[in-house]
């Protein structure tokens, strides 16, 4: 992933700063070299890096990151600077780092990470996108004790190229990459041709001409069913709030399921929104489109002018970061857009058509091949979703077998959980990056780890199971018992019956979501 970081040099007066696009898997020591490049420093005095926010967390004044010559091991807990990499501080937008360069002089930068991006196929980084004012002069600080610092005004544009060609020479190894798309796989590729997008550019604008919202609450849902896979997709208008305008296409079982839990909960957690399948248009302003999605209005030969008048189009899958449409997910939204405009003329003439916050039963478009043309029906949530089945057992039953001969029975309570970690994480370039997931477990009496693992996976109920396995043969003994939430006993349930564990079933883990919150904070 993308770091976008602003670098701003402290009590300078109008402000000097400099924002840069670097890699997450730089060290902290590369970070350096780029700001040394950035504010023209010579890196001919000492520097460290303070945390004073990582996580989302305040941090006192006690976390450093300094050369290996450089730390104070006994005063402050210390980092080298050669082995500590961005992504382990940079973590949600907001998390700052204090950069002080020449201790004599004490220039000060304070870092802010703004924004986390996918990476660009043929970028280079590290690259500056914004560059304010010079930098002082070395060893000038005393010029600046009662004025504060204040510089000329430079060209910007010109700035910013030259410190990019500095960036070019100084990390020419590993700035840049190219990739053969014959080799990304599934990899979205942004702005791709395909026949639908021109179909779907064209039916947005209808819609957003329509102004359905006008007549129409999000929480009168409706379905389209797709002829090709005969899921349903539920279908919320946005717009009559005056917030924000479009629609979102809600699929399939994940889809029902998410919005009935977001329509009747009283608190949402922040993870919940990970669990939607959704496929969403907004009419947004300008400059609340990325680079793809002007690019992508560009080559079909798009443009609005004026608020509110631009698409903007993301596809929501459960564990993933939102991104861009795949091809299939083009098909699917021109059909259903198509198909929703006609619901909205019929419910403007029929006030009564759809129901506001029926979560039961719902007004449906349904196409009939039979007869070739589409049909209007209702159907019912509980005959049309199915509910989660019991989930298989895919640990070995052999290896279950040796688990309980071979070790003892411990009547320490734990409390278990295998939830997502809230930073992004992308493996290759232009790949739809992903939210991992943490299995994490805790003793229930003294909130002590005793077991946690990072993995990438949609298959949660081989996760839980292989980390239950993984607990067991740490702890070299069985649990008695086990708290857990509830969405996570269907997929402890078998393993947990073979293995006689009973299952203790919580709406809150106090122990380990502190324990969690601490590990988090401290990055262990």
């Amino acid at each position: 992933m993308i770091l976008q970081l602003k670098i701003t040099l402290r009590d300078s007066k109008p402000p000097i700063w400099r924002r840069i696009e670097i890699r997450d898997s730089m060290t902290f020591n590369e970070l350096h070299q780029a700001i040394q490049i950035a504010f023209d420093w010579f890196d001919y005095h000492m520097h460290g890096f303070n945390v004073r926010r990582t996580n989302g967390f305040k941090i006192n004044n006690y976390l450093s990151i300094e050369p290996a010559g450089n730390a104070n091991y006994e005063l402050i807990k210390s980092f080298d600077e050669d082995e500590s990499l961005l992504k382990e501080i940079f973590k949600q937008e907001k998390d700052k780092v204090i950069y002080t360069y020449d201790y004599g002089d004490n220039w000060e930068h304070e870092i802010v990470l703004e924004k986390i991006l996918p990476e660009q196929v043929g970028v280079f980084y590290p690259r500056c996108t914004k560059a304010l004012r010079a930098a002082p002069e070395e060893d000038s600080r005393f010029e600046y004790l009662e004025t504060g610092i204040v510089t000329e005004n430079v060209d910007s544009k010109s700035l910013m190229e030259d410190i990019n060609e500095y960036f070019m020479s100084r990390f020419e190894d590993e700035g840049a990459q190219s990739y053969n798309t014959d080799d990304l796989g599934e990899i979205t590729q942004v702005g791709k041709e395909s026949a639908n997008w021109p179909r779907l550019l064209e039916l947005t604008e209808e819609l957003k001409q329509l102004q359905p919202w006008k007549w129409i609450d999000d929480d009168q849902i409706f379905a389209i069913q797709d002829p090709e896979t005969k899921e349903y997709v539920y279908c919320s208008i946005m717009g009559a709030g005056g917030m924000e305008y479009g629609l979102s296409a809600f699929i399939g079982v994940e889809g029902i399921e998410y919005l009935r839990g977001l329509l009747t909960a009283n608190i949402i957690d922040e993870k919940y929104y990970l669990k939607q399948r959704s496929l969403l248009v907004s009419f947004s302003n300008r400059d609340e489109l990325s680079k793809e999605d002007l690019q992508l209005l560009k080559e079909h030969g798009k443009s609005y002018r004026g608020k509110n008048q631009w698409p903007q189009f993301r596809s929501f899958r459960p564990g993933f970061y939102p991104w861009f449409l795949d091809e299939d997910e083009v098909r699917l939204f021109s059909l259903v857009i198509e198909q929703v405009m006609e619901v909205c003329r019929l419910a403007k003439k029929d006030p009564n058509l759809i129901a506001a916050e029926e979560l039961d039963w719902f007004f449906t478009r349904e196409y009939d091949h039979k007869n070739r043309k589409w049909i209007d029906m209702r159907i019912s949530v509980g005959t049309s979703v199915p509910m989660l089945e019991d989930v298989p057992l895919y640990v070995n039953e052999l290896e279950l077998q040796e688990l309980k001969r071979s070790n003892k029975r411990s009547n320490i309570p734990l409390e278990f959980d295998c939830d997502y970690i809230l930073t992004p994480t992308q493996d290759r370039p232009n790949e739809r990056p992903y939210y991992p997931r943490l299995a994490f477990c805790v003793e229930r009496k003294r909130g002590l780890i005793v077991y946690s693992d990072m993995v990438k996976t949609n298959n949660v109920g081989a996760v839980t199971q292989e980390a239950l396995v993984g607990l067991i043969k740490q702890l070299n003994s069985i649990p008695r018992e086990i708290w857990i939430k509830e969405e996570m006993f269907p997929y402890l349930k078998e393993i947990a019956k073979k293995l006689n564990i009973q299952l203790l079933v919580a709406q809150k883990l106090p122990f380990l979501e502190e324990a969690r919150r601490e590990m988090e904070m401290m990055m262990l």
